[in-house]
């Protein structure tokens, strides 16, 4: 009797907790939603965010609708430093996008996991701390239908043209045409997509 009693209670101590976990995904997609739509102005609500989304500086961050945000993923922008996403744009955990100037992100492009994109670096003349120069910053420009591979580092400065793929861990210190694969270190034309 005492047995059938406890899996009585068990039973409907537990339901709620059964009830609820298929919803938790969905509350969760609103909870992450309204926190970055705190720290972002004139987000869509068909932009999705996986997690927790980082936000420091100006906030001038614009997301083109039916986008989705990986967990742990950081903008910055600094002084007049914009960032333009397009329209169904995947972005993956912790990916790091920092604009001085601007970086624009074309539609229905793809970015890894831990990708970095940096439009600017400290300044490096001999005689001066590096820390105590001014950043020299230049855009970056990646095009639609680009697939940036995981790791991948994207320096000032470079454009990315349309349906280019970045092979994993690679660092494009220069412009890649249109329509091709590069990887390495730097990174360099391998093939024709």
């Amino acid at each position: 009797m005492k047995n059938l009693i406890l899996r009585v209670l068990t039973f409907f101590v537990s339901l709620p907790i059964r009830l609820f976990r298929p919803c938790r995904y969905y509350w969760g997609r609103i909870w992450n939603y309204a926190r970055a739509a705190a720290q972002i102005s004139g987000l869509d609500p068909s932009v999705q965010f996986d997690g927790s989304v980082t936000v420091i500086g100006t906030g001038m961050v614009k997301i083109g609708n039916k986008s989705r945000i990986g967990d742990f993923t950081e903008f910055t922008t600094n002084h007049t430093g914009v960032i333009r996403i397009g329209r169904e744009v995947r972005l993956n955990r912790g990916a790091t996008i920092c604009a001085y100037t601007e970086v624009s992100i074309g539609d229905y492009s793809m970015v890894g996991e831990f990708v970095s994109i940096r439009d600017a670096n400290h300044g490096i003349a001999r005689g001066e701390l590096v820390r105590n120069q001014p950043h020299d910053a230049r855009p970056i420009r990646i095009g639609s239908d680009v697939w940036i591979g995981r790791g991948a580092c994207i320096l000032p400065g470079v454009t990315i043209g349309d349906g280019v793929i970045i092979g994993a861990n690679s660092i494009v210190t220069k412009d890649i045409p249109a329509n091709t694969i590069a990887a390495g270190i730097p990174a360099k034309v391998i093939r024709e997509r």
